[in-house]
Order: structure tokens, then sequence, then C-alpha cells
């Protein structure tokens, strides 16, 4: 996200077709207590049933279901067919669809850059709680190192001013009933090229190995160690997703090397699960110009299972999240308004498109704001923008 007003786009000819897919939703269970038959994009993905069975590894993202076989597949942990988000019952899947906001880190978009507040994560939790009571979202972004400013967290040190507290407020979020969340590693010190040249220094970080990290004297791996910090934190649970990153590069970096980087990453998440015998994740990847461009993944999606292909925009055009290869999830959208937004949720709803609002938080202009900023948790105003959020994510809410 880049902080300043976007012109709103209007939706009246939004196509409302429903994305084109060669996959089926049937999921066919497999025997045995090792790894679950490999799935593809024609019969859905196997799962794993009795012993220690997971869901089977589909080797692409348009096959199999998740964790090949070390550990059995929760209820209500979801994974991907084709083009498609699943959500396990134990045994099989059904298709699930995401509908929420993005909150900010206990930086507060700038507010706490310090983080001198005294328990910012009593804030955050208010203002989560009153979020998921009053506008019942089932799904919640939330950007670690969100405009951090010259204070640099890092969840592998930061332990008590930082991972600490946004554990506890991660694992409440998930507390709730059907809630999940996507944790995204907004910025790093260990990523490549963390500034846009626009006063953005952390919008536009690339996560980096040993061979490309930016000083190898204090990230000999990279990213690498901290994506295995936060499995570690989040191995049992099944309600958190993954982010890699932002917008990646900006619209500096190639698509090769942005996929690239994004597959290198999955797979460090992947090994880790493995390593713990944990389903895996659902992982968000990100996309090129700001992530408002994944149509090259469409055209050959990342190897591993359960990734998704995160876009962004201000508003996102049709054209840009519809794809019959790859499931979709649109990472930050808005300024629409009461004449756009209609059409363009309706567009999601026949496409089944998960989609997060930008932005609530009451103690930071970070424009488009779902509500007012008033310095207080307990004072949570909708602006204009968010009242119609309000009113799609109630309309919806089960």
């Amino acid at each position: 996200m880049r902080y300043w007003p976007i012109a709103v786009m209007g939706f009246a000819s939004l196509s409302l077709v429903a994305c084109s897919g060669s996959d089926s939703n049937t999921q066919h269970p497999a025997s045995g207590g090792g790894a679950g038959a490999s799935g593809s994009s024609g019969s859905g993905g196997a799962i794993a049933s009795g012993g220690s069975g997971g869901v089977a590894a589909g080797g692409s993202n348009s096959g199999g279901a998740g964790h090949g076989g070390t550990a059995s597949m929760s209820r209500g942990w979801l994974y991907t067919v084709g083009n498609k988000i699943m959500v396990s019952n134990g045994t099989s899947g059904t298709q699930w669809m995401g509908r929420g906001v993005n909150i900010d880190d206990i930086y507060f978009c700038g507010w706490n850059y310090t983080l001198s507040q005294p328990s910012p994560e009593k804030k955050l939790e208010t203002e989560s709680a009153s979020l998921i009571a009053n506008w019942k979202p089932n799904f919640i972004r939330i950007s670690l190192g969100m405009a951090s400013s010259t204070t640099v967290s890092s969840w592998l040190t930061d332990d008590a001013k930082y991972k600490t507290p946004m554990i506890a407020v991660i694992n409440s979020l998930t507390a709730n009933p059907n809630v999940y969340v996507l944790v995204t590693l907004r910025s790093d010190a260990s990523m490549i090229g963390q500034d846009m040249g626009d006063g953005d220094p952390e919008a536009t970080g690339i996560p980096s190995d040993s061979s490309t990290t930016p000083d190898k004297m204090k990230f000999p791996n990279g990213t690498d160690p901290v994506y295995t910090g936060l499995v570690d934190a989040f191995a049992q649970n099944g309600s958190v997703l993954f982010g890699i990153t932002n917008e990646p590069g900006g619209k500096t970096a190639t698509d090769d090397t942005i996929a690239a980087a994004m597959s290198h990453a999955v797979s460090v998440i992947r090994a880790e699960e493995d390593k713990l015998g944990v389903p895996h994740h659902l992982v968000s990847v990100q996309g090129n110009g700001w992530t408002s461009q994944i149509g090259f993944y469409d055209k050959k999606p990342l190897t591993q299972d359960n990734v998704v292909y995160e876009v962004h925009g201000y508003p996102p055009m049709s054209s840009g999240y519809t794809f019959a290869n790859i499931p979709v999830i649109i990472g930050e959208y808005g300024t629409l308004d009461a004449t756009s937004a209609p059409p363009f949720f309706a567009d999601l709803e026949t496409k089944q498109i998960s989609n997060l609002a930008w932005d609530f938080d009451a103690f930071s202009d970070c424009a488009p704001d779902l509500v007012s900023v008033t310095h207080d948790e307990t004072k949570l105003n909708a602006t204009d923008w968010g009242k119609l959020v309000q009113a799609y994510l109630t309309k919806h809410a089960q």
C-alpha cells in the first residue's frame, strides 16, 4: 500500500462470469497412513485418512491439497485445488471464501513507530475484538513491521517488545471461530530494496537468501530464518496463513526475480513444516507493479502446494484477479464508492475471490481509512468507505 488517495475506477462493465477452471471440487479419500495420492487439476486433491496420513501433496499448485503424510489435516485447515481455496472437514473439503480487512500491527501504521506505547497489544486486541463483533469478517490480514519508520523490529530478536505481543494478538484473532489471519512479513532488515524513493522505505522488500542477502555478516541466510521462526510460532494453528512480503520491488524487479524469491521463501516454509510434522499452511505470494500484476503466475504457477496468489488494487480490475489456473486473494483494495462497490462485490461473490479491504486503524491516517482517526480503540467510527465495506461483510457473515 502506498498511502495516498487513488482515483476511483468504475466497475459497471465487470463480467459476472465465474472463473473457468478444469478442477473438481470433489476430494477423494486416500487409504493408509502414508502420503496420500497426488492430486491433479482434473480430479481434485486426495485427502489421506487413517494413521498418520495427511492431505496429499499434489506436486504443483494446481493439484493436491497439502501436507504429504506426516500429519492429519484437521478440520478447518485451508488448502488449494486448482484455482479454488478449500476448507477441510477432516476427510473432504468445500470451497472457502474469505471476506475481511487489513489491520495494522503494534506500530499502528507509524503512530507507535518507536514502540514506546505501553501494552500496545491490548489496544490492538480491543480494536480487533470490536471489528470482529461489529463488522463480522472471517479474514484478516496483519502486516508485520508496518510503517516502523527508523525502528526495525526483528521476529528473531525483539521478543519482549514485538514478537511476544504480536503472537498474543494473532492468537487472539484466530481464537474467534472461523476467522483466518494472513500474517504478512511486510518488512525485515534482511530484505532487499526496501525503498521506493517516495518516503515509504518498508513497503517493497524482496526476501533474500544466502546468496542475495544485503548483509552477509548480519544476515548470512537472508530472510530464511524469519520464515522458519514464523512457522515455529504458528505451526499448529490452522487458522494462520503466511504472506511472503508486501509489494516486492515496487515496479523495479522483473517477474522472474520475484517468482524466484517467492518460490524460495515458500520452500523454506515447507521445509520447516515438514521438519515439525505439521500440515502445510496456505502461503500467499505477491506480484509485480506493487503487487497489481500476477498474470505471470497464471502462465507458470509455482510448483509448491497450497500457494495462493495475492493482488493489490485501488481498486483492482476484474482482469487482474480472474485467472483459470491459480487461486487468487485480493490482499488490499480500496477507494470504491456507492456506485462502483456493488458490481465489484458482486463479481467477487460470483467468482468466490477472497478479499481484504484497506485499512482498519483508529490511530493513524493510513488512507484509504475504514474508520476515522480517533486515537481511541473504543471509538471506531466508520468512514464512508468503511460503511460500504462493513455493509458487505455483515451481509455475507455466516
